[in-house]
């Protein structure tokens, strides 16, 4: 499997990223045009799809198993689950049980969320 990677820089998300020899580029006219940045969050996939077919990156926030909500993380040579109320990682899980209902950059209220509670 090719390695598939999606950006968070400043306030948005790049969907198509370029890494080239060590650079980040936004997009293939950045590429082009030779303009790099710092700061650049990558997110790779996990090659997983929840259940409405939406494919999992790390630093999403998913609920599985329709109720506890969770982050995508990468540890040890492989995709977790981190159930992050009352629960422990997943290191084994099917993607039917999850859906994606935001990620930790678009979306820092989900961890709030859980942080306060």
């Amino acid at each position: 499997m090719i390695p598939k990677f999606r950006a968070w820089f400043g306030s948005e998300m790049y969907d198509k990223p370029v890494v080239y020899d060590g650079e980040f580029y936004l997009d293939w006219r950045d590429f082009e045009n030779g303009k790099t940045y710092n700061g650049v969050v990558l997110m790779q996939s996990t090659g997983v799809f929840d259940k409405n077919g939406k494919e999992i990156f790390e630093g999403d926030v998913v609920n599985i198993f329709g109720e506890k909500l969770s982050k995508i993380y990468y540890s040890d040579g492989a995709f977790c689950v981190d159930i992050l109320i009352g629960g422990t990682p997943l290191h084994a899980f099917l993607s039917e049980q999850l859906e994606i209902i935001g990620n930790i950059h678009r979306n820092p209220e989900l961890m709030e969320e859980v942080l306060n509670d």
